[in-house]
C-alpha cells in the first residue's frame, strides 16, 4: 500500500476522491494517457488500500505513478518528499531523538508485515532487540536521526556483527505505518 501522502497527491491531480474501487478504473486510464504506461486497476487496488495483499510493488509500477506526479522516476520522486516533508503545514508525528533517554524502546511497522523494537543507546544509535520479517535482524545497531509517521525511516548506516553495512531505508514505499515509543 501507498503512503497516505502519496495518495493524497494522486488523489490531488486525480481530481477527485479515490473512495470506490471502480475510481480505480478511471486512474488507470488517466495515468496511462498521461504517462503512456499502463498500471493494472487491480494494482491500483492493491497499492490504494482496496486489496489487502502484503507483496511490494514492482519498480516499474512506482516509476509510473511517480511520471504520473511529474517526476522522472521513484526514487527522485521519493527524495522529494523525504527532502520538502511533500510542503505542507501540520504537525507531523513523530520521535524526536534528542529528546530520548538511553534504554528507551521504539517500535515502528512498516509494510508488508514488518515490524522492528530498536533500544536507544545514545549518540543517534540504537540496538535492534526485535525483528519480524525485515531485512533488519536482532543485534543490528542502527543510527537513525528522525522518526516520522508515514514517511520512509532512513538509517544513515547498519552495523551487524562490527560490519558498516551502510544506509537502510525502511518502508520505502508505505512510509513507516506504526510508531511509538513503548513504556520501560
Amino acid at each position: 500500500m501507498l503512503s497516505p501522502i502519496t495518495v493524497k497527491q494522486i488523489v490531488d491531480k486525480f481530481g477527485k476522491p479515490i473512495r470506490y474501487p471502480l475510481d480505480c478504473v478511471a486512474l488507470s486510464v488517466m495515468i496511462e494517457n498521461e504517462t503512456g504506461e499502463r498500471i493494472s486497476t487491480n494494482t491500483l487496488k492493491r497499492l490504494l488500500g482496496f486489496i489487502d495483499e502484503s507483496r511490494e510493488p514492482r519498480l516499474f509500477t512506482l516509476d509510473t505513478i511517480a511520471k504520473y506526479l511529474g517526476f522522472d522516476n521513484w526514487d527522485i520522486y521519493w527524495l522529494s518528499i523525504n527532502k520538502t516533508g511533500n510542503s505542507e503545514f501540520g504537525k507531523l508525528e513523530e520521535i524526536n531523538v534528542s529528546e530520548l533517554q538511553v534504554n528507551d524502546k521504539i517500535e515502528f511497522h512498516y509494510s508488508p508485515d514488518r515490524i522492528v523494537t530498536i533500544q536507544y543507546s545514545g549518540e543517534s544509535l540504537f540496538e535492534v532487540i526485535k525483528a519480524q520479517n525485515s531485512k533488519l535482524v536482532v543485534d543490528d545497531q542502527i543510527e537513525v536521526k528522525h522518526f516520522f509517521l508515514n514517511y520512509p525511516l532512513y538509517i544513515n548506516d547498519v552495523i551487524r556483527k562490527g560490519s558498516h553495512l551502510g544506509s537502510f531505508t525502511a518502508g520505502k514505499v508505505s512510509g513507516i505505518t506504526m510508531l511509538k515509543k513503548l513504556a520501560n
